[in-house]
């Protein structure tokens, strides 16, 4: 009997000893930056924008933020700071709306007084509904709420315990990982031609074209969000980039007939934000350069990181810079180009 009392408390130890273990290795490494930086000598080796975002945010020392969808992850944090100064992380949601981009900014303005904001500006982010709720039960709450209890879903989580962990610290310890790559996924991405058309699912009518104010009061909410935090921020320089789309999207908006509110949306964003002396935008759309030329992308929208690179450049000797002198008349040039997209540069592969 003694034996029988002996074996079950060795037993209830070990287990207890591994469990404690498994929340050490949780809280030390801490692979989603929840409670912490990497510590040790270990990188911030971001992959999983919708695990690791909020805790980046929260945890790390920074002055300066990217935030953005999917177009925004090629960028490297450096390249920001070499151009503008200070030092930057990056907040990420694919397929981001603006409601979701501001509370990472929000988040962001609790702990940090912000040097610098750079803010990829998607058109079709102005028009997603802007009362939608956000972090949602599709996100991995317990990371992003207050309640303690929940942390025992990222404490004694497998895939983090034998996966992430172990991924974080193959990667510091065996490859060159740069972390101002955080959350990029060029370089397993093929851009070309070819693979730009394959996605495009070109309708094969052309649609009515949607009066384009009939946007508007989406619009006007969602950059009133944008509008609160750069009123109440004065010190921090914010910098919008509306990211080149490829042809192909273009297309799909004039066939879409949503060509002329998207054209709107952006005028408004202008006109919103111009007002505002620590705002800058900068306008990529219009590039023929780059949006006619199907290589630079791999599919309808997203283009590789040299793109990305190119526009930090350009952005800090001051080209493609909208003003309230100039934005009317670079808006009009892309509604110039989108009419030769679908009348001329189109006809090329599509007759």
């Amino acid at each position: 009997m003694e034996k029988q009392k002996r074996f079950i408390r060795l037993f209830f130890i070990e287990i207890a000893v591994m469990l404690a273990l498994f929340i050490a290795a949780v809280v030390f490494v801490d692979p989603f930056f929840h409670y912490h930086e990497p510590l040790g000598g270990l990188k911030a080796v971001a992959t999983k924008p919708e695990h690791q975002v909020i805790g980046s945010v929260r945890n790390f020392e920074y002055d300066s933020i990217i935030l953005g969808s999917s177009v925004a992850e090629n960028y490297n944090n450096r390249w920001f700071d070499e151009t503008f100064g200070g030092t930057s992380i990056k907040a990420i949601q694919r397929s981001a709306t603006t409601m979701e981009l501001v509370y990472y900014l929000n988040e962001a303005l609790k702990e940090h007084e912000l040097k610098n904001v750079y803010y990829a500006l998607d058109i079709a982010s102005l028009k997603d509904d802007p009362s939608q709720k956000f972090p949602d039960a599709t996100m991995p709450l317990y990371l992003y709420n207050e309640n303690v209890l929940d942390d025992i879903k990222y404490v004694f989580n497998k895939d983090v315990i034998f996966e992430d962990i172990p991924y974080m610290m193959a990667v510091t310890l065996l490859e060159d990982y740069d972390e101002g790559t955080s959350y990029n996924w060029a370089q397993y991405k093929t851009f070309s031609k070819e693979g730009a058309l394959r996605t495009y699912n070109r309708l094969s009518e052309v649609l009515n074209m949607k009066p384009a104010k009939d946007c508007e009061e989406t619009v006007r909410a969602n950059l009133n969000m944008l509008e609160q935090i750069v009123k109440e921020e004065p010190r921090t320089k914010f910098r919008f980039i509306f990211s080149p789309y490829s042809m192909l999207w273009w297309d799909d908006c004039y066939r879409n007939g949503e060509l002329k509110q998207n054209l709107y949306a952006t005028r408004l964003a202008a006109e919103t934000l111009l007002a505002y002396d620590n705002v800058e935008i900068y306008y990529f759309q219009n590039d023929t350069s780059i949006v006619t030329d199907l290589d630079n992308y791999m599919d309808v929208i997203h283009f590789s990181d040299v793109i990305n690179h190119y526009i930090v450049d350009e952005m800090g000797k001051g080209n493609y810079r909208l003003t309230l002198e100039n934005y009317e008349e670079e808006i009009a040039k892309m509604e110039a180009l989108a009419e030769q997209i679908v009348g001329e540069y189109i006809l090329e592969y599509y007759r």
